[in-house]
């Protein structure tokens, strides 16, 4: 698919979903923070810490997203106050232990096997003395928001829903944050259920 009909399709089906669970971040957020996004897609995310945080670096594994990032920064002006980097956050050795006030990632976690999972929140933790997770929350309640979580990630087919299917049978964040050595400070239920926002160190 098309980089830009993908970052669109993206942006009109799944980011107005996810609209709580930024907020959610943000409000976690303090102002001046250095603050890098995991895992950061189209950069929905980053961009809308640019105007809080200090400063943002977004990362993705995905080249052509990296690039799509970039261009809605340039686009809003941003260029200085947000970047994009094209890193494997299973080992990001290109940060100091402690370069970043937050770690962030959102709807990631569910999607990696298992081993990646931990490795990734691993790092999150060296890198950052805050983490901050946003995932499915587990278990969801019973509803049409279920629903439509369910299908979405049915949709996906493949190692995606394969990888999902593991993270809610084993229980969600608590599950991958205690084999990575996190301990929720807090967490916020969004979305009618479905998210969580877990605050971590």
């Amino acid at each position: 698919m098309d980089l830009n009909l993908r970052g669109l399709i993206y942006r009109i089906l799944i980011d107005p979903l996810l609209s709580g669970v930024r907020a959610g971040i943000i409000g976690n957020i303090d102002k001046g923070n250095r603050v890098i996004d995991i895992a950061c897609g189209t950069g929905s995310l980053a961009l809308s810490l640019a105007g809080l945080a200090d400063h943002v670096t977004g990362i993705d594994l995905d080249e052509k997203l990296i690039s799509y990032a970039s261009g809605r920064a340039n686009n809003k002006g941003l260029r200085n106050r947000v970047q994009f980097e094209l890193r494997n956050a299973a080992s990001l050795s290109c940060y100091r232990d402690g370069e970043f006030d937050v770690a962030v990632t959102s709807m990631s976690v569910h999607q990696f096997e298992p081993d990646l999972a931990v490795k990734v929140l691993r790092e999150m933790k060296r890198i950052a003395s805050t983490v901050i997770i946003a995932d499915y929350n587990c278990p969801m309640p019973a509803g049409f928001s279920r629903s439509l979580a369910y299908t979405i990630e049915r949709m996906a087919r493949g190692d995606h829903y394969r990888n999902f299917r593991g993270y809610m049978k084993n229980g969600g964040l608590g599950y991958f944050t205690g084999l990575a050595g996190l301990t929720m400070k807090s967490t916020t239920v969004k979305g009618n259920g479905v998210f969580v926002v877990a605050v971590c160190e």
